[in-house]
């Protein structure tokens, strides 16, 4: 298999590309055996070219996972649309209110 490799000054592996490539992206042209694990755990910097092969960077750190919850903007949009709903349900329920007034007065 044939890959585009983004490397850093270590050799570490920053991006692949199976096909094409990128503008203002220097890409390493690599045909060497790949990993059968290259693809499914591939991250930035866990792999690594050491003596013209794909290995695991015995240096990989993992950094912070992002977050699986909603972020802060996320939740005041949540919390602005169940006001929404709340001012809605409160209109139907004073125009509920206004018709049966009319209907008495009537």
């Amino acid at each position: 298999m044939s890959l585009q490799l983004e490397l850093n000054d270590k050799n570490e592996i920053l991006s692949y590309l199976k096909f094409g490539g990128i503008e203002e992206v220097r890409l390493t042209e690599y045909d060497g055996l790949v990993p059968d694990n290259f693809e499914d755990d591939f991250k930035p910097l866990y792999f690594m070219i050491k003596d013209n092969t794909i290995v695991e960077n015995p240096d990989y750190e993992p950094t912070n996972p992002e977050p699986t919850g909603p972020s802060d903007v996320q939740l005041i949009i949540m919390q602005q649309a169940k006001t929404i709903v709340q001012m809605q349900s409160v209109m139907m329920q004073q125009n509920k209110d206004i018709a049966e007034l009319k209907g008495v007065q009537e």
